[in-house]
């Protein structure tokens, strides 16, 4: 466990976009759940509340009156609310232990740091806020492509005898008239906002995820390292020394990918599903016509979930590799009490890590794959 007094020094970036979008609290309130930080949660449902209620709403007008409107754009802009408010509740709901396993990451006074450590933490911190820039703009790109097209929605609604708010980044329903300029404003700089709001939970907390993932693999780097040198020199009190490391960060591995697993598996079930449901919304989307705005939409959500199930992947291949470096370690040189050891790391290291999406599957490549199978499913039904 850290020592007393440790700070939090990796995630940087990211735990500073967190806590613009209300996810995480100030540095003081880190390792602990406070009634302030819980009240910003509140407060995030509060202020976006307006969005989805204006979209349901739409949707349950559009269905009643038999409008010939597609409510495609609906029914992904509801699903999306519904998996980021499970997935900003379930992460702030498991926030301390977030940060604690930061926190211990953050230690390395018992095995040092990590080969290429700060270069690699200085590359994720880069990622990271460039990742917050992409999503901040994807939005924009599409609130404007959506309001180039206000005009041709007016003369429809002119045309068909529809009441449609125009130029919204998707349908929504408002309880006044939006015909005057200032309130439209208003009321579309208020959406943009809401949205900005929306659209980042499930990606920062995915890339979360990814980001302490790739500093447990700098750790699993450096135990093979450890590893490789246990037999180098015969003397037995060295290498036992050196395996009594080996042994005991091999067990603080485990414990953090374990907690790391506790953290997101929840929120990355949800993930996992409402992609699924959504992506397959995009597609009907582009089969309806609406190219650019599917293919604007589409990559932001499969992006997010590409990067999830490559985290779990990558753990899992790594995990694979301690068990190689101690079969191709020169054990067959050491003490017979060393070996008898090393048989039982080589055996506890038989079990893989893994990033679980909830109690039905594992973060990889395979639940990709499942996922877009799903979709398109999915799609087909929607089709039918």
């Amino acid at each position: 466990m850290p020592a007393t007094g440790t700070k939090i020094t990796i995630c940087r970036s990211t735990r500073r976009n967190l806590r613009y979008i209300l996810l995480w609290p100030s540095i003081s309130e880190e390792l602990k759940s406070t009634s302030s930080f819980n009240l910003r949660i509140v407060v995030y449902v509060l202020i976006t509340a307006v969005f989805p209620v204006g979209v349901l709403m739409h949707l349950i007008v559009t269905t009643t009156k038999n409008v010939d409107v597609s409510v495609v754009d609906d029914f992904s802009a509801l699903t999306s609310v519904i998996g980021v408010y499970y997935v900003a509740f379930t992460f702030t709901k498991n926030q301390p232990k977030v940060a604690r396993l930061l926190m211990e990451m953050s230690n390395f006074e018992k095995f040092g740091k990590p080969p290429n450590f700060d270069q690699e933490d200085k590359t994720l911190n880069f990622f990271s806020t460039s990742f917050f820039v992409y999503l901040c703009y994807s939005v924009l790109t599409y609130d404007i492509i959506k309001f180039r097209r206000k005009e041709e929605c007016e003369d429809k609604n002119r045309n068909e005898g529809l009441n449609e708010n125009c130029g919204f980044i998707t349908p929504i329903w408002t309880p006044f008239s939006t015909t005057n300029g200032v309130v439209y404003y208003l009321f579309h700089a208020y959406i943009i906002f809401c949205v900005q709001l929306l659209m980042k939970p499930s990606a920062l907390v995915t890339y979360t995820e990814f980001e302490i993932t790739t500093h447990l693999l700098l750790r699993i780097k450096q135990l093979n390292q450890m590893i490789n040198k246990i037999f180098v020199n015969t003397n037995y009190e060295i290498a036992r020394r050196r395996l009594n490391n080996c042994i005991v960060y091999h067990a603080d591995i485990i414990r953090m990918a374990k907690a790391l697993d506790e953290c997101f598996s929840s929120s990355m079930f949800m993930h996992t599903c409402i992609t699924a449901i959504i992506c397959a919304c995009i597609e009907k989307q582009f089969i309806e016509g609406d190219h650019f705005c599917a293919v604007v939409h589409f990559c932001g959500w499969t992006t997010v979930l590409v990067l999830a199930c490559w985290s779990g992947q990558i753990l899992m291949d790594a995990s694979e590799s301690i068990s190689v470096s101690i079969w191709f370690s020169k054990w067959y040189e050491a003490d017979i009490r060393l070996q008898k050891d090393i048989l039982l790391m080589l055996k506890r290291s038989q079990e893989n890590f893994s990033l679980t999406a909830g109690p039905f599957s594992s973060l990889s490549f395979s639940l990709l794959v499942s996922a877009t199978k799903m979709s398109y499913s999915l799609l087909c039904l929607l089709n039918y």
